[in-house]
């Protein structure tokens, strides 16, 4: 039999009224007492019932995710990290790709209050499509947005943004540290904010910047892929030979660049080191392991469903960016074979 709300309340020693509160994110809540009340849920497993909700407040319950498509894997990470958070909360996400079609990301938008409560969409919106007004009632959420600054972001976007600056000063201090230089930049398409590659540009100034080449025709929003990777690693070697770093902004650059490195029989780190960006699993166990920026989506998800869960239970200011911080990632594709395993058995 599935528990109920009063075994909850009995578990952490509270009321049911208590329980409905932090379920609800009610603002008189302590923190001790919220622990307590989500550690209960955690234990026993318990869903809040929705449909009860909805008849109570009006609203759905349910949350539109907007994203391009789910091929990227830290678009996949991120969007499994907020289906476990949403659920954890007694809320839903239905995923809504566009494709990048601004038409279709306007269409998930505008089923605010009909269909959902509220819409988070991840990644930067592409050209031609605008948020509409800010309505703290039914909020839009930006997530990885990849803008450089507070003021970049859309008046009508809450936004939940990684570090990407500080990530890259700390990527660029490792670099310097192990003696890595000479460095070539591989990027997303340019038409795309990316403040990661932004701040590396200023931290090697000069340095060339090679990015994937729009195919006529092309509505792909995201072209930083493995194949990508493969032909600007190719590119980079033929037009630069002296390179000795290649700096990714994603790790599926970085595995497609490896790919083509090892082709080459080169030896990395010892001839050309190779960074990413997004932690995602397969460079843990690639052949040399990736040097890469962990982003902490599961904490870029909590914030952002507690965003959502605020703003539905009235709060009313003016847009907010939050920045979760970052955690570079050292391993063997620049650090070496021997010193990243001395590294991983401390």
């Amino acid at each position: 039999m599935a528990p109920t709300m009063k075994e909850v309340a009995a578990r952490a020693g509270v009321s049911t009224k208590t329980v409905s509160r932090v379920v609800n994110d009610h603002p008189s809540i302590s923190d001790a007492v919220r622990e307590r009340v989500r550690r209960a849920i955690d234990e026993l497993d318990w869903t809040p019932n929705a449909h009860a909700r909805s008849l109570r407040t009006g609203r759905t319950g349910l949350i539109g995710l907007s994203l391009v498509d789910l091929k990227a894997p830290t678009t996949a990470g991120l969007a499994q990290a907020l289906v476990v958070e949403a659920e954890r909360q007694g809320l839903r996400l239905s995923i809504e790709p566009s494709r990048g079609r601004p038409e279709r990301i306007a269409q998930t938008f505008a089923s605010r209050g009909a269909l959902f409560d509220a819409v988070l969409h991840i990644g930067p919106l592409p050209l031609g499509c605008e948020a509409p007004p800010f309505d703290p009632d039914r909020p839009i959420i930006g997530l990885c947005t990849a803008s450089t600054a507070e003021a970049e972001h859309p008046a009508a976007l809450d936004a939940i943004d990684s570090d990407d600056a500080g990530a890259a000063r700390s990527l660029t201090r490792h670099l310097q540290r192990v003696h890595h230089h000479d460095v070539v930049l591989l990027g997303r398409e340019a038409e795309l904010p990316d403040a990661f590659l932004d701040e590396l540009i200023r931290a090697f100034p000069g340095a060339p910047v090679l990015r994937p080449e729009i195919r006529p025709g092309s509505r792909s929003t995201h072209l930083a892929d493995r194949a990508a990777g493969r032909e600007l690693a190719a590119r980079a070697l033929e037009r630069h030979p002296w390179v000795r770093a290649l700096i990714c902004a994603d790790d599926e650059l970085a595995i497609g660049a490896l790919s083509l490195l090892r082709e080459r029989g080169l030896d990395i780190p010892a001839q050309v080191a190779l960074t990413g960006y997004g932690n995602i699993d397969d460079g843990h166990f690639s052949t040399p392991s990736l040097t890469t920026v962990d982003l902490d989506l599961p904490e870029i998800a909590r914030l952002a469903v507690e965003l959502i869960s605020r703003r539905t239970s009235g709060d009313r200011s003016s847009p907010q960016r939050i920045v979760v911080p970052t955690t570079l990632i050292r391993a063997e594709s620049t650090l070496g074979a021997s010193t990243a395993e001395h590294r991983w058995r401390r």
